[in-house]
């Protein structure tokens, strides 16, 4: 919602007009015209007030971000991996033989240590 310096300044809204009268009317207009409003406590902003429908349309973009973002990090962590590999993302038991031990030999290994 696109909103100008005037549209802001009425959106201002001192807690002290909710004991006034004014709850009712902020309410109405936050639910009927889907506006929002800063509350301000001691002229400092301390809260903002919008309607359930704009609330969850935050969430859901909120959510659909915190998705986005998280599938360009395993992007960028599995470019990482593949460029120090390489290029070429190769098995565990291709690994093993580059090194020289047999599979057998690890699980021999892994029999004989013991974890507390």
């Amino acid at each position: 919602m696109d909103m100008t310096l005037l549209d802001l300044t009425e959106r201002l809204v001192p807690v002290s007009d909710f004991s006034q009268g004014r709850a009712g009317k902020i309410f109405n207009d936050v639910a009927e015209n889907n506006h929002e409003y800063i509350v301000l406590k001691n002229n400092q902003p301390t809260a903002v007030l919008l309607s359930i429908k704009e609330y969850r349309e935050t969430l859901e973009k909120a959510s659909r971000l915190d998705r986005l973002l998280d599938k360009i990090e395993n992007i960028q962590l599995l470019k990482l991996a593949e460029s120090r590999v390489g290029g070429r993302a190769d098995s565990f038991e291709l690994f093993v033989k580059e090194e020289g031990v047999s599979m057998e030999e690890l699980e021999e290994l892994s029999e004989s240590v013991e974890f507390e």
